[in-house]
């Protein structure tokens, strides 16, 4: 039996939980032709909600389409140009007929190779020989403007992991170019999501970067316990097993409400339990969920940095205080600043009030374990 909770991968619609409000908005947003910066933490359901959201908006509307490109792996300007480029173009063309004739007429600047792949999805891949020249470049950028305009449609172009392009080499003016290109484009919409959110604050809020007020900036809140209570209850009872509320909300608190490590836990309890949850078998698939993401946990973090996150651990914040870098060994100030930002930056704590916490819940938990 399929499990019906999902973790690692998109969330399909039948697992996915609630979000009504903010898939509206994406919705009119994009749709409007309004450009989106979604922000959140790691793995809160960021892509899934986008992919969610923009699977209604074309069943909704048939003159939409919407073309999804991952940022995390791209390793060079010509790289990104040549995905953009080719996901554009499949995105609006529905053959490969089509496609080998938009790019024909759209991308004169450039000589591309085309490779055709023979699979039943009549997919179109293709690469760009490319030498990074202004025309040929902007040529590229505006591609979804000019096919939007010839095809009568509106083209939402989502890029995840938005940030990762700022580290490539020469990202400041490919920035530049960018928005210069898509600024002036009346058919087309841009959503741009990622989960370093330092990184993405940086790129849309700093009002000395091209980005800054190119769109609405979204900040994605946690679902709510309240949401994921009856998801869970009714998820283990339609697969013939049964879970109370309580114990749905004790997975809720374990792991503080954080989508992707609770469908993992709901996933290692629910293919654990034969027809009913016990405690212990909550008990023992916690362990698991801990012990299954601990290698992600292993970090060259210094001894002063392993002190710091043990004074958080205990609830500690005034780190400058004489009492607490006296007990916790936490170095000079400056030693104190830098690892408080550094910190931060990595995200394993974040700012509530005038408190730090831990971001990550289940690292919270190995490192209590541990230390």
């Amino acid at each position: 039996m399929k499990s019906p909770f999902q973790y690692g991968t998109l969330v399909d619609k039948e697992s996915f939980v609630n979000r009504v409000e903010e898939r509206k908005q994406l919705k009119e947003l994009l749709g409007s032709g309004i450009n989106v910066m979604l922000i959140s933490p790691r793995r809160w359901g960021k892509s899934s909600l986008v992919k969610v959201a923009m699977d209604e908006l074309t069943q909704e509307d048939k003159h939409i389409r919407v073309c999804f490109i991952d940022a995390f792996s791209i390793k060079t300007e010509a790289e990104f140009y040549r995905i953009f480029a080719r996901e554009v173009i499949s995105c609006a063309a529905s053959t490969l007929e089509k496609r080998l004739e938009d790019v024909k007429q759209f991308l004169k600047a450039v000589s591309p190779s085309i490779t055709l792949k023979s699979d039943p999805t009549d997919t179109l891949s293709f690469d760009l020989k490319l030498e990074l020249e202004e025309k040929s470049v902007m040529e590229i950028l505006e591609l979804p403007e000019k096919i939007a305009a010839a095809k009568g449609i509106h083209l939402i172009v989502c890029i995840d992991e938005f940030q990762q392009l700022a580290l490539l080499p020469g990202y400041k003016s490919m920035e530049g170019k960018m928005r210069s290109a898509w600024q002036k484009q009346q058919q087309v919409s841009y959503c741009f999501y990622g989960s370093k959110r330092h990184m993405m604050m940086d790129i849309f809020n700093n009002s000395s970067n091209p980005f800054y007020r190119f769109g609405q900036v979204l900040f994605l809140q946690k679902i709510k316990k309240e949401e994921w209570v009856p998801f869970i209850v009714n998820a283990f009872h339609r697969t013939n097993k049964e879970i109370s509320e309580q114990q749905a909300e004790q997975l809720c608190d374990i792991v503080k409400c954080h989508s992707w490590y609770l469908q993992q836990l709901c996933y290692f309890i629910w293919s654990g339990t034969s027809e009913k949850v016990t405690d212990e078998i909550i008990e023992i698939r916690t362990r698991q969920l801990i012990d299954t993401n601990m290698p992600m946990f292993m970090n060259d973090l210094t001894a002063a940095q392993t002190a710091m996150l043990r004074a958080v651990a205990d609830g500690e914040y005034r780190f400058n205080s004489i009492p607490v870098v006296r007990k916790y060994e936490l170095g000079s100030a400056q030693t104190i600043t830098r690892n408080k930002r550094m910190l931060a930056e990595r995200d394993f704590i974040e700012k509530e009030g005038n408190k730090y916490a831990f971001s990550d819940p289940i690292f919270e938990l190995w490192f209590r374990r541990e230390y």
